[in-house]
This record gives C-alpha cells, structure tokens and sequence, in this order.
C-alpha cells in the first residue's frame, strides 16, 4: 500500500492503486447507496461518508463527492441485501445516527475512498453539521495516563518529552493541535475526568512531530503552557466535543474551540497540578482507581503474587499494539520450538479478548496448558500474574479453590490456590493484566466447584466474586486483608483446558454456553524444525489499557443474514426435538468475537463465523444415532448429510463452513460406529 508522506507528497509504490493519508478524520454517513457488481452474482453495495473535520489539502475536492465505502468491506458480505431498500434501512438503523471516523484515503489517484471505518459517539448535539478539529487525548476513562500521574504528563509536556499513544495512524502531521486532552483519576472528586493544555500565547501548538517514543508538542519560543480542568457531566462540553471511542482523539467544533480552551491557567514551573488540588502522589507506591493505596501489612498477607512496586516496563502506546503483540507471539512460539497452527494462535487470541472464558480442549500433550504460558510470556506477564491451577477430582465447591471463613477461629482460610490472593491484587492494580487458567478443569465437574464464576462473569460492568457473608467482615481478624467481595474487572483473564478421555466429565451446556471451546489442530512434526528461529523478540509487558484497545465493543452487528442463518440453525434443532439450541447470550457472543477480528490477517470474517459454529453451537450437539438422525447421519453412500449440513449449504455466501462440516463429518461417524456422539 502506497502512503502520503508527511509534508504532504504522494510516497512511490506501483504495486498498490490505493493510496492512504495518516490521520484520522471525522465524518457523516450519507443516507445513500448505489449498487455495485464486481463480479457475476455478486451484489454489493456503496455508501458515502462525508468529512466533517479538517482534511489534508490534496483531499479538498472530496469535500464534493465524500468518501466511498462498501457495504461487503465493513462485516457484510456480498450478496447481504435484496435489494437497495432494504441496504439503505441498514444504514440509516447502523450508522445514520453517530459520527465516524476513517482513514481518508485515494484509488487510482480519482476516487475517494475510505479505510478502517469505526462508529464513534451518538450524534445528539446542536452543532451536528458543524466543521470539527482534532485534538490529540492521551488515555482514557478508567485508565488514567501514566497511571493517575499527570503530574508526570504534565513535566512532558513542560521538556517535550514524549508521550505514548498517539501515532501518524492517528494524527496527520500537517496539522498541529490546538490543544491536548489528558485523561486522568478524579482522585474522589477533587480534581476532575481529564484535564487541557494549550498554549498561552497563541492559538496553537508550534509543532507537533511523532517519532520513536510517542508524540512530542512545543510551543513558539518556549512559551508559557495553559491548563484546564475538565468534568465530563458539564453539559456544554459533552454537546461540543465527539470524544472517540477507538482513537485516542477528540474532535471539537471550531466554533466552541474558544470556549474550551477559555479561563485556562498557567501550568506550574514544576508541573505539580495535583498538590494545588490538596492531592499527593507518592510515585514510589502505586496507587488505585480511587486512590487507595496498599499498606506493608497487605503486602505481606499478599506474598507470592506480583510485587507492587515492581519496575517492569509497560508497554503504553496504542498504535499498532495489537498487531505487534500478534507477531511478537508467533514469533515467540516458533523461538520456543512450540508447534502451533498459526490460525489456532489467531483464534486463541480472539477468543480470549472478546469472552471472559476461553477453553482449550484436546488430547493429551497437545500444548493447550504451554499455549497458555505462552501467551501470558507474550503480553510480558511475570509468573507470579500467570496463575496455572491444577484441578483435583475432589473438588466439590468454590470453597475448594477460594477458601472459607473459620467462623470458630474467626479467620479467613484462604485456599492454596492462590486464586483469592491474586484476584485481590488484581482489583488492586487495575491496569496490569493477570491469568488464571484451571488446568483439566473437567477432572472434578465444573457446575459444581466453578459455579459462582459461571454467574458473575456473564454479568456486564465489574461482576464480583463473595468469599464469605459481608456480615462477618469485621469480625473476622484478618477481614482487612481478606474483604467479603472481590471485583473482578476486564484485567483478568480465565482460561481452562481439558482432556477428552475416559478420566474426565463432560461440560453441560451451562458452561458451554459460557465459553469458547477451541481444539488445537494437529501440526506435521516435519515442519517442526523448520519452524524455529534463534532470536526471541524483545519482551515489553503490555498494559490492561492498551489490551482493551484490542477489544471491539458496541451494538449488536450480525447481519439480517447472518440472523436469519441462526434462525434456521434453530428450527433444524426444533424439528429434530433435541434439547439444542442458539440463545442470545450466544448470540451476542458469536457477535463479539466477529467485530473482534483483527484486521491485516489472513482470518476474516467467513473463518471466523465457521469457528464459532465450532466453538459454540456445534460442540452441544451430543446424543443417540436416533436422536440426531435428522441433524447428522451417514447415507447410503458412506457421505455425511442432514438438516444441518443442508442450512450449510444454504448459506454458502456467508461461510464455506470447512471446520463445521468436518467436525459433522466425524460426529456422523460415530453415530454409525458407535450409536452415540459426545
């Protein structure tokens, strides 16, 4: 792909027609489509997208025509619509009613085009159609920049240090802010959600240039820098400014630019913003989402799990981090001489970021529990924060794994799990990843020992996990340490693996439900060696804040295809009277695991829906030869077949469905061989 370089010219590349900017722009969808035939019996669909922020000069006369996108380019498919009706109903219901951002960007040097399009905020403000800038924002609500010190962001911004997180994917260096936004913790209501700087004398930045390290600013002759508080409840603000959900930008409308950046005061010598809000920040103890720090007594209490104040550097910066965590472990897996499909790595991975349960299944000595450590020693996580928790068959209830409270000695006895002591750490230290992974978990049977974290983690927000009856909290002696409830928020990561063999218990589908299930494919050992590399890649700990930028949230996004290719996934299931089926809390988690699909990969969207059918639906279809005759059976002529393969077929156009038809295939034989499918 050809890119513009920064001072504005086009960069040389024969081999690519499309041509991007850096930067990111806001726009409008237009409530129009055309259609499109770019092959014989496929149909697809065109929409427009118009700027509404500032542009790069050789993109001026798209201000006539908008951006072009395709409706096949943004999860949909071709051949999704009948007919242009029922497209534009589509894009008036998805897209009609929020700002946008996208990469602006060029085809055959004619044709406006767009790339990366994201929905970002509602719109619902006076100034809808108002001419917008961009304005850099570093971190965001719930994960404070730098942790809550924003008196470090602030020394950066007084010695033009760098500062990570913003990178040209974002910011078109043509341009240079008017102001810079800095999420920070509002410390129990004495500061506020962020704060501004902006210069003093005039009305922008002198430059902004990003380079290795992050984003620098400076203004003319070393001018004097200018802060403001900023609530997030003020009206005015939230009906001025488009704060985006997936860039680490702001967008407000020139006209109101004035009054943001209005009554700012003169930034400290020092850069000690906190002290003139009576708050204090001691940098050698880390600090809380509300600004709790951790006394000498928890750290003892809390031995063996990471130690507070560890020097372990973070990897902070937003650009690009997904993509370089996925190279970073393929390529740590073929240094390790661990054989894994690297389609098995990418699914993995997706699963992980968009379920609160993942399960690795398989038979023995496949890797499942080393893929595991692997990928925690691939976001950079010490041991201590990767938790591998062998199941016993004796396990009975959440007592055997959290612990209980001695109501005779008046003490909490922690399990030796150590599970209760690094979800404490965790809830305390909000923006470190930590793993906890239940090794052969369906040796004792799950609904029984896992089923307070069944419940609590299907919940949205910050689900909780209860040791004991609050109302023994302060009478149990060590009640400080040992609190009745747990929070555990999106830091966590569970994962589990089982063996299929004759030792185990099967899931029911209440777990089932719950999880991914993914089985590793089985790799050539003639490709072992050719695998392996010397070099192990640089190891940097990823932070909880830049992992959930990997995540992809917001509203349902299954199209009325895909719906309806669900809706008749369930009516073979009726017909068959069989007790299986596609809820909507899986629903909504197939649509999870579709928007989180990394794009520049060879794992679309079409593998991706296959996987799920694996992964979620396929893996409760379990019964008699009579019972799934319908469903599955071998014919006359030693082929599989059934309603299910027929909805298959059906839907061609939204999968080709290879992993689901094999995994029927085999399930087919062994209804013949054995009358019964698990």
């Amino acid at each position: 792909m050809s890119y513009f370089n920064t001072s504005g010219n086009w960069s040389d590349n024969s081999l690519s027609s499309l041509r991007s900017s850096d930067g990111k722009v806001l726009g409008r969808v237009r409530m129009e489509v055309k259609g499109s035939t770019p092959q014989a019996g496929m149909k697809d669909y065109r929409f427009f997208v118009d700027p509404v922020s500032s542009l790069p000069p050789y993109f001026s006369e798209s201000l006539k025509y908008g951006f072009t996108g395709f409706m096949s380019r943004i999860g949909l498919g071709f051949n999704a619509f009948d007919n242009d009706e029922e497209a534009l109903r589509y894009l008036q219901n998805e897209w009609g009613d929020f700002f946008v951002t996208f990469t602006p960007a060029m085809r055959n040097n004619k044709f406006f085009v767009l790339d990366d399009l994201q929905k970002e905020s509602p719109v619902s403000y006076p100034e809808q159609n108002a001419a917008y800038l961009p304005l850099p924002a570093f971190g965001q609500v719930g994960a404070p920049v730098f942790g809550g010190d924003i008196n470090k962001f602030c020394r950066h911004i007084l010695t033009g240090k760098p500062i990570p997180g913003l990178s040209k994917k974002y910011w078109n260096s043509m341009f240079t802010p008017h102001a810079v936004i800095a999420y920070t913790d509002n410390f129990d209501g004495r500061l506020g959600d962020a704060i501004l700087f902006a210069p003093l004398e005039g009305n922008a930045f002198d430059k902004e240039v990003i380079s290795e390290g992050g984003a620098y600013f400076s203004t003319e002759n070393s001018g004097r820098i200018g802060y403001k508080v900023l609530h997030f409840s003020d009206d005015s603000l939230e009906s001025h400014v488009v704060r985006c959900r997936h860039s680490p930008l702001w967008f407000v409308s020139e006209d109101s630019l004035g009054d943001l950046i209005s009554d700012i005061q003169e930034l400290p010598n020092d850069g000690d913003v906190l002290s003139l809000y009576g708050i204090k920040f001691d940098e050698s103890v880390v600090i809380d989402n509300i600004g709790h720090t951790e006394s000498d007594e928890d750290k003892e209490n809390l031995e063996g799990v990471s130690d507070v104040l560890d020097d372990t550097p973070v990897f902070e910066s937003f650009d690009n981090a997904e993509n370089i965590f996925l190279d970073r472990l393929s390529l740590l897996a073929k240094a390790k001489g661990l054989l894994y499909h690297e389609r098995d790595l990418l699914n993995f991975h997706i699963s992980v970021k968009s379920a609160r349960l993942t399960i690795l299944a398989g038979l023995s000595g496949m890797g499942k529990s080393q893929l595991v450590r692997l990928y925690g020693e691939a976001l950079g996580l010490p041991p201590e924060r990767v938790l591998m928790v062998p199941v016993r068959p004796s396990w009975m209830d959440d007592s055997d794994i959290l612990g209980y409270a001695d109501t005779t000695q008046m003490v909490y006895r922690a399990a030796d799990t150590g599970i209760s002591e690094l979800l404490l750490d965790a809830e305390k230290h909000q923006d470190k990843l930590y793993m906890i992974c239940f090794d052969e978990m369906n040796l004792a049977r799950a609904e029984h020992y896992f089923a307070q974290f069944i419940s609590v983690l299907e919940k949205e927000g910050t689900p909780r996990i209860r040791l004991y009856n609050p109302t023994l909290q302060g009478r149990l002696y060590n009640g400080q340490v040992y609190p009745a409830e747990i929070s555990i928020g999106k830091n966590v990561i569970f994962v589990g693996t089982v063996n299929v063999d004759e030792s185990t218990y099967h899931f029911s589908d209440k777990i089932l439900d719950r999880a991914n299930v993914l089985t590793l494919h089985r790799e050539r050992f003639s490709e072992w060696r050719c695998g392996e590399i010397d070099k192990v890649p640089e190891i940097e700990e990823i932070s909880a804040s830049v992992f959930d930028t990997f995540r992809v949230y917001g509203n349902l996004e299954l199209t009325d295809r895909e719906l309806a290719f669900l809706d008749d996934l369930n009516r073979a299931f009726e017909e068959s009277h069989i007790q299986c089926g596609i809820g909507f809390r899986v629903a909504r988690q197939i649509d999870a695991y579709l928007k989180n699909i990394p794009t520049d990969y060879d794992f679309d969207r079409e593998e991706g829906l296959d996987c799920q059918m694996v992964q979620r639906i396929l893996t409760k279809l379990r019964g008699s030869s009579q019972q799934l005759h319908a469903l599955i059976h071998v014919s006359d002529q030693g082929e599989a077949e059934g309603s299910l393969l027929q909805v298959f077929d059906r839907y061609k156009d939204l999968s080709d469905f290879i992993e689901s038809r094999k995994l029927l295939s085999l399930k087919a034989q062994e209804l013949k061989l054995y009358d019964y499918t698990i």
